[in-house]
């Protein structure tokens, strides 16, 4: 008999353990630090919201840099990296909002300068997760 497999379940199988592989290189100190760093003075709270509101900025982190290396397939394969970042560019506009509205309460009033400060923070880390996903690709290590 022959074994009938799911296809998505093993695509969906093999993006785990990818993630888990690249998480493991990430510095979560280094991202935290980055962070309070460059928007302590405007994440709008006190106590235990605001520990709730940077917990979420990192994790929005951790995901802009998870994206960056889901997409670096492409850029393994002959893409450049312009042509990579408007493929992504749906999800990481929309993770940006995301970040912004959380560091600064806001969801309705965006602010250019404050919009593309966020927008930057969270480029670098997409750009970091394209050069580590990129260099497993190319060491034959995504499996």
């Amino acid at each position: 008999m022959n074994v009938i497999m799911n296809f998505r379940e093993k695509r969906r199988e093999k993006q785990i353990t990818f993630e888990k592989c690249l998480l493991k290189e990430l510095k979560i100190m280094h991202l935290r630090s980055q962070l309070k760093e460059s928007f302590s003075y405007c994440i709008e709270a006190e106590g235990q919201q605001r520990k709730a509101r940077e917990d979420y900025c990192l994790e929005l982190a951790v995901e802009t840099y998870l994206l960056g290396a889901r997409y670096s397939r492409f850029g393994f394969y002959g893409e450049t990296i312009d042509d990579v970042k408007n493929r992504s560019a749906k999800e990481a506009e929309w993770l940006v909002y995301l970040f912004y509205s959380s560091v600064f309460g806001r969801k309705d009033d965006i602010q250019t300068e404050p919009f593309n400060q966020c927008k930057s923070f969270l480029q670098n880390w997409w750009l970091d997760g394209y050069v580590k996903g990129e260099r497993r690709h190319r060491l034959r290590l995504s499996k």
